[in-house]
């Protein structure tokens, strides 16, 4: 039987679309723009296209990008249209400039779910290169901004792996820490062991990672050595500095892990930006067996399956003062940062008003209700299934703790009685008797004069009559202004 080979991959229609568009830009802004060899098409289904940008004209400044009188790209065009086209370079020599990523791949679209239009074509691609080309020439663009510029433009990140939570200032010598897992998805970086399972971590300044940090232990031995060494070595030598950390931290069995603090090519002072992987216990078991007689410092010496070895980089939840901000700076609710918060009662309001508390800052609560959780609270208050036949203070408090584990909170069954306003006001206490003999009464303010009017008519029984001079003179409680009566005139006899 003859084995067939699979079929070619072919371009999407949006893919071909693309291209037909590219050959007549091309045609149209020859020699400016030109496309100089045939697409091709891999497994993934992305098709890549080698072009060439005329480049010469573009005015230099001091400290721009150097660039020749024509320089080739690679375009390559996703099965999708959703997704923006990438531009890379076939060669580094852009790498360590702002806004390239990985060494060769220009950061065209720094927002692109905003900034790019899938119905739009080719042409906003093209335009773009153009743009940044010139910006990089003209040395416009600002490394102290640019996207994760240290470590070469990505975020190093292994599937399945937990996250590291820093909160602790980290220093720009090398130095170590310790490790301590809260939960199967969380270790907590700190300066101090906070356990007995702490493992020690090494923590080791680097310098900048135009390329990134690799994905084996060879590419990160190279990479981490030819940014820390400043006298010339062979192209396969290592980093025994880092080997020695690898190899001495963690206990025997165990994943070793270590944490990289690159530093920032414009402003070295800045606060590190920090890496943290691991390596697999059976590498780490080898290593230690090799320290054991020699650090080795060459990669040559090193087993192929220790060289082989994959890094494993897990997500960094960088959280220290100096490089992060709460979101609620600049919000009312910053009011209860670091202030003590007594919640009279624990129920429909107070348990989500103590949440929002803590969320916002608060150093320290107070919970006070003797209620106990029922099925049918959870309803409409914060609490779960847990939490049932538990004092609503009690529980309120082992809910927010979930939250924040740096908050203090007491609980109390009853609030305080709190002490009724003296309603005399500072002046000293006397004996009521006396007090009196000392009050007296202002006089009251005299009426103002009424107008002249003529005689009265006849008094209601039992009331004086409304004589402007009258001290018991009263004011109608109806609404409407008072009626002035007629004078009383007497009919003669007859």
């Amino acid at each position: 039987m003859s084995k067939h080979k699979p079929p070619a991959a072919r371009p999407s229609p949006s893919q071909r679309r693309l291209l037909d568009q590219l050959t007549a830009l091309a045609a149209a802004h020859d020699p400016d723009l030109r496309i100089t060899g045939r697409p091709r098409t891999d497994a993934d289904g992305l098709v890549t296209v080698p072009i060439s940008v005329r480049t010469g004209g573009m005015p230099h400044a001091h400290g721009g990008l150097q660039l020749k009188e024509s320089e080739d790209f690679l375009l390559t065009l996703p099965a999708t249209p959703m997704i923006p086209p990438q531009v890379r370079t076939p060669h580094i020599r852009f790498a360590g400039t702002p806004h390239v990523l990985q060494g060769n791949r220009l950061c065209l679209y720094l927002d692109p779910a905003r900034e790019w239009d899938p119905a739009a074509g080719i042409t906003p691609i093209v335009n773009r290169l153009w743009q940044w080309l010139t910006d990089a020439a003209a040395g416009t663009f600002d490394p102290a901004t640019a996207l994760y510029h240290p470590v070469g433009g990505v975020l190093h990140h292994t599937p399945g792996t937990p996250t590291v939570v820093v909160r602790e200032p980290i220093s720009h010598r090398p130095t170590t820490a310790w490790l301590t897992q809260r939960t199967a998805d969380r270790l907590d970086l700190t300066s101090a062991p906070a356990d007995s399972h702490s493992h020690r971590t090494p923590i080791l300044p680097v310098d900048t990672l135009p390329l990134g940090a690799g994905s084996t232990l060879a590419e990160l031995l190279t990479l981490t050595h030819s940014t820390t060494a400043h006298d010339p070595q062979p192209a396969d030598a290592a980093s025994p500095a880092l080997l020695t950390a690898l190899a001495a931290s963690a206990p025997e069995g165990t994943a070793q892990h270590f944490v990289l603090a690159v530093r920032h090519p414009a402003t070295p002072a800045a606060p590190l930006f920090l890496l943290a992987g691991r390596l697999q216990p059976q590498a780490c078991d080898t290593l230690r067996r090799l320290a054991r007689r020699a650090t080795p410092s060459r990669l040559g010496s090193l087993p192929d399956d220790l060289r082989h070895a994959s890094i494993e980089w897990c997500y960094l939840s960088d959280e220290r003062p100096e490089v992060t901000t709460r979101r609620d700076t600049l919000r009312p609710v910053r009011a209860f940062q670091d202030c003590h918060i007594h919640i009279w009662g624990c129920g429909g309001i107070g348990s989500w008003a103590a949440e929002i508390v803590a969320r916002a800052g608060a150093s320290h609560l107070t919970l006070s209700d003797p209620g106990r959780v029922t099925g049918g609270l959870l309803v409409r208050q914060n609490y779960t299934e847990h939490h049932i036949g538990m004092t609503k203070a009690t529980a309120l408090a082992s809910h927010l703790r979930t939250i924040r584990g740096d908050i203090r909170i007491d609980t109390t069954t009853t609030p305080p009685r709190p002490r009724p306003p003296d309603r005399r006001g500072p002046s000293r206490p006397h004996h009521r008797r006396h007090r009196q003999h000392h009050c007296r009464t202002l006089p009251r303010p005299p009426r103002p004069a009424a107008p002249p009017q003529s005689r009265p008519g006849p008094a209601r029984h039992g009331q004086p009559h409304r004589q402007p001079g009258n001290p018991q003179h009263r004011r109608p409680r109806h609404p409407h202004p008072p009626v002035h009566h007629r004078p009383h005139r007497r009919r003669p006899r007859p």
